[in-house]
């Protein structure tokens, strides 16, 4: 059964920052008590670097949102 709604964008970043977020901890405790394995400075890197790419698309994809929150201005005025 094939997807025929609109591809959201801003939905696939949200549950990329979600997921980064919940490894980079686990990971970062992972390399600190695996005496820096490989594979966790690896993923925690790996997950690292997505993060912050992903937060940079969240903040253009919701600038508009972001801007109204900062100005003080609604849209239900």
């Amino acid at each position: 059964m094939p997807f025929k709604g609109k591809f959201n964008k801003r939905a696939v970043v949200s549950v990329i920052l979600l997921i980064t977020f919940i490894i980079m901890p686990v990971s970062g405790k992972m390399v600190q008590v695996s005496g820096r394995d490989i594979f966790w400075v690896t993923l925690h890197g790996l997950s690292g670097q997505l993060f912050i790419i992903a937060g940079i698309f969240h903040i253009v994809f919701n600038w508009k949102a972001l801007k109204r929150y900062m100005g003080g201005k609604s849209k239900t005025r």
